[in-house]
């Protein structure tokens, strides 16, 4: 961040982020973390991020390793979501975005490049800058300056997977027609589910069972066909004469 031209005066993480959303992104966030995680107006909802003398992220010019990036992403599709059903309906109907000062289809973009940041801080991720240009790399926000500023509870995986649940479980009972983005942003699971696939399983199961024992019990009760006659055997002598008669023939 410190090498971004829309920071020239190297403000803190925070003010800049103000600066590029029009002085909107603490009270977004602040807002979104409140519904996220159901906070009362007395709990400071903004984590925070700590001058330090190192820099941040910015441009979603970051990577992560597999497992760190499910994470993220199921962090961020739930904060995504929050940001939308604060801003949606204004944005939706006006035009106007709260997060700058015209009109702004991309409304909710130059938050989102920040946000991985507070994520890998604050869930204990270690920060490393890659100089694209020389290939250095240096780590940032170093463990040891971290203590007693990191939020992990918050950002810890046990969390945010039980979060995810109760937001899939929701999404089985609330009205399909209504906006609402976090079903679209990815797939759904919750226990529930995987219960109710099962019962489904078993009840197909029974019912083909079923089918199966009637059909037979159709068999077994189905009427036969009774005999129209037997075929009798003529005697020898009968049986001799017409061969000799046919010879004759």
């Amino acid at each position: 961040m410190d090498t971004d031209p829309r920071n020239p005066s190297q403000t803190d993480f925070w003010s800049f982020c103000d600066g590029i959303n029009a002085g909107g992104c603490k009270p977004a966030f602040s807002e979104a973390m409140r519904r996220m995680y159901g906070l009362k107006d007395d709990v400071d909802a903004l984590p925070p991020m700590p001058v330090d003398g190192d820099t941040w992220s910015v441009m979603l010019s970051w990577a992560l390793p597999t497992r760190s990036f499910l994470e993220f992403v199921m962090f961020s599709r739930m904060f995504v979501d929050a940001l939308d059903a604060q801003m949606y309906e204004e944005h939706h109907l006006t035009g106007h975005c709260p997060l700058s000062l015209s009109k702004d289809r991309h409304c909710y973009s130059r938050v989102l490049e920040l946000l991985v940041n507070v994520w890998a801080y604050h869930s204990a991720r270690r920060m490393v800058f890659v100089n694209p240009e020389t290939g250095l790399m240096q780590e940032q926000h170093m463990f040891k300056n971290r203590r007693g500023q990191m939020r992990i509870n918050w950002f810890s995986y046990n969390t945010l997977k039980n979060m995810d649940e109760d937001l899939a479980e929701l999404s089985d009972s609330e009205d399909p027609n209504r906006h609402w983005l976090w079903p679209s942003t990815g797939e759904v699971f919750w226990q529930g589910l995987y219960e109710r696939e099962r019962s489904l399983r078993h009840k197909e199961k029974e019912k083909r069972k079923q089918k199966s024992l009637e059909k037979l019990n159709r068999m077994r009760k189905r009427h036969r066909q009774q005999v129209i006659g037997k075929y009798v055997k003529p005697p020898p002598d009968m049986e001799e004469s017409s061969n000799s008669s046919l010879l004759a023939v």
